[in-house]
């Protein structure tokens, strides 16, 4: 279509519903406002997809997604654009994705690209002048996590309700640091510099831990570097070192690890949350009594985390060992 016909583009017409579409996601994605630098910005993604409208036009579309957007007090915009259509594994339906359960105080819509991409699929959540941004909104699950937020917060007209498990879908889109990716949320007592003193709970023989818990690749992975320094027969230390790198899936949220040893082994864990403390399955000791299995145990502590390896000889989970480690530094 040429520059001149889209100068008179019927807001109806295929491409007059397109503009339209793309307009939401960019007023949503800046606040009901723009600048003439985002406003170029705009213009190229438009450009991308072969739309250029005149300033006319263009102008009179957002506009008009400005008024829709303000129009409900308490509104839900749901991204409807690549990527983040094609990362959800539930289906969106007319202007209600799944079911608000029929509150009337909580519109909810589908946009266009909000930006923020590397969050998809993401949601935004305006309740009167504040709003709030939610990313990696994959699975159904997470969906009525976000679902049951945003009808609290619309009854309530306020955003400052309990957030319950919406709380790890929260980011802001003004944080131009690294962030965790909202699925390792629960690993950020991990964060930090730690030091401790680990005790086998089946002899008096004690050692000592560090670890460092750091953001990675923008905050989509978790890095603990770590080592363990054991005391020898002949007086000296034996130090073992080893990363772990932990990630999530975006769409089903399971949280794995894969570590690196000092010598040369790798190893991958599947890491189970429950209530306050994180769980997986580990190596059992290497001594003379035989073990069936073992697992790891991390919960949090005010000082910082508790580390725990339980073993089970056939008659059930006992404690190997327990450290407590204190955080020295933040990260």
């Amino acid at each position: 279509m040429t520059q001149q016909a889209l100068s008179s583009v019927d807001d109806e017409s295929e491409v007059g519903l397109d503009l339209a579409f793309h307009a939401s996601g960019f007023i949503v994605r800046d606040g009901g406002t723009w600048t003439n630098a985002s406003l170029a910005r705009f213009r190229h993604f438009l450009r991308l997809r072969r739309l250029e409208p005149t300033t006319e036009v263009l102008l009179r579309a957002i506009e008009r997604a400005k008024r829709e957007y303000l129009e409900h007090p308490r509104q839900l915009a749901v991204c409807d654009e690549r990527p983040c259509r094609d990362r959800r594994d539930f289906q969106l339906s007319g202007d209600r994705p799944i079911s608000a359960n029929g509150l009337q105080g909580l519109a909810v819509r589908k946009t266009g690209c909000q930006g923020l991409c590397k969050r998809a699929p993401i949601a935004s959540l305006r309740v009167g002048q504040r709003s709030q941004a939610f990313g990696e909104v994959a699975s159904a699950s997470d969906w009525t996590a976000l679902m049951s937020f945003a009808e609290d917060a619309a009854r309530a007209d306020s955003l400052l309700v309990p957030a319950g498990d919406a709380e790890r879908l929260f980011f802001d889109p003004g944080h131009h640091g690294p962030e965790l990716g909202a699925h390792l949320r629960p690993l950020n007592f991990l964060l930090g510099r730690f030091r401790g003193q680990g005790t086998h709970c089946m002899s008096r023989y004690t050692f000592q831990k560090e670890l460092v818990g750091s953001y990675e690749a923008g905050g989509r992975f978790v890095a603990l570097r770590m080592d363990a320094s054991y005391p020898t027969a002949d007086g000296g230390r034996d130090v073992h070192k080893a990363l772990v790198i932990v990630g999530a899936d975006p769409s089903s949220g399971a949280i794995t690890g894969r570590a690196f040893t000092d010598g040369g082994l790798v190893h991958e864990y599947a890491v189970e949350q429950r209530e306050q403390s994180l769980n997986f399955a580990d190596a059992p000791p290497d001594h003379s009594r035989t073990w069936t299995r073992a697992r790891k145990v991390l919960q949090p502590t005010e000082s910082g985390f508790e580390e725990r390896l339980e073993v089970d000889d056939g008659t059930g989970f006992q404690t190997y060992y327990a450290i407590s480690m204190r955080r020295l530094s933040a990260p």
